[in-house]
């Protein structure tokens, strides 16, 4: 059986990392995710030496809303708002570049899209850690 190990990257992949990073077709790669102080990239490779670099970032995820039914829509928004600037001091305090927030109801989508987010043109996957090992 062929082994492949995994490693962060060093000081001597630069080269490799940035030069695979351009020629790999339809890649996202952005150059600033890899100033976060929280993003490190991964290397993996063989006895021939490196396959794949990935660079990890830990973005903030604003996983879901629960919204008082009887708020008025104008606390609504005002609160958001002040949820938003308070992530985004958290993420200046643990390195994080990124903030995500997926929603679907179209009012929260509207208040998204006028304030700082960017609606992302691509698809989104996930991995749940707890449904890796289904119980017996």
């Amino acid at each position: 059986m062929k082994h492949i190990f995994v490693r962060p990257a060093r000081d001597g992949d630069l080269n490799k990392f940035s030069e695979w990073t351009v020629k790999t077709k339809d890649n996202l790669a952005d150059a600033r995710a890899l100033m976060y102080r929280n993003t490190v990239t991964w290397c993996a490779y063989d006895q021939n030496g490196p396959i794949v670099f990935v660079p990890v970032q830990k973005p903030a995820m604003m996983e879901a809303l629960a919204i008082n039914p009887d708020a008025d829509p104008v606390d609504v928004a005002i609160a958001l708002k002040e949820l938003t600037q308070a992530i985004i001091t958290q993420c200046h305090i643990d390195g994080s570049g990124e903030i995500y927030f997926l929603c679907k109801e179209e009012s929260t989508q509207r208040f998204a899209e006028k304030q700082l987010f960017e609606k992302l043109p691509w698809s989104t996957y996930r991995v749940k850690l707890s449904d890796l090992e289904k119980p017996k």
